[in-house]
């Protein structure tokens, strides 16, 4: 399982509007990805996290696919 991120240094700011960007954060399950696989700290995470739901309640992306 490798990780999403090779260096910290590319971190991105998570903006819900991007959902191109969210999309790689989430399984071909439409669950968000777990912090061992994308490699974020916590507080990163949480802001993933925050702007995938944002998207999801926005319809830009799927709750569940399929």
């Amino acid at each position: 399982m490798a990780k999403i991120f090779r260096h910290r240094e590319e971190v991105p700011y998570f903006d819900y509007k991007d959902f191109k960007n969210l999309q790689r954060y989430v399984n071909q399950y439409g669950q968000i990805e777990p912090r061992k696989r994308t490699g974020l700290r916590e507080s990163e995470q949480k802001r993933l996290a925050t702007a995938i739901k944002r998207a999801r309640h926005l319809a830009l992306l799927p709750f569940v696919n399929k």
